[in-house]
């Protein structure tokens, strides 16, 4: 019978633990999306998206 494996031990090398610089600058880049999509005026045109 197979064991269950958490997804995270099978991509971090010490079991788990995930840095937590990566975890606030992951924070920051969702909450600056989450800005930027509120003023939609500044986005740019699907027309002019290649």
């Amino acid at each position: 019978m197979a064991t269950h494996v958490d997804e995270f031990e099978k991509l971090e090398a010490d079991h788990g633990t995930v840095d937590h610089g990566y975890e606030s600058w992951k924070r920051a880049k969702i909450e600056l999306g989450l800005r930027q999509a509120r003023d939609r005026s500044s986005m740019i045109p699907v027309e002019q998206v290649r």
